[in-house]
């Protein structure tokens, strides 16, 4: 039997760490993510969207070659509509915990 979906954290609301410049092609940096839980816990994730991670992937002075982080997710686009529909999914199949880390506590 899973978890009790009531007991569990649950996302409240998120916004956005970085400005997000969605017009250059040719940007390569993520963008991170503050998301708030019923709880009272703070959470941060690194968006990536295709464009940006083959962009990163793709320099010639990347070293090492590749990546691997627990909090990525990787978007669609930046728009604030795909960005709470990957959260809202994440969330209702308890996976944005997973997805994401605490922020340390002060």
């Amino acid at each position: 039997m899973g978890k009790d979906p009531i007991s569990r954290p649950r996302l409240l609301s998120w916004q956005f760490d970085d400005d997000v410049e969605a017009n250059n092609l040719d940007e390569w940096n993520w963008i991170e993510i503050t998301m708030h839980f019923t709880e009272g816990s703070k959470r941060w994730s690194i968006l990536y969207t295709p464009e940006r991670l083959l962009n990163n992937l793709s320099r010639p002075n990347i070293d090492p070659p590749g990546l691997h982080m627990q909090q990525l997710i990787v978007v669609r686009s930046y728009e604030i509509s795909d960005i709470d529909r990957v959260l809202m999914v994440f969330d209702e199949e308890d996976k944005l915990i997973e997805a994401s880390r605490a922020y340390p506590e002060l």
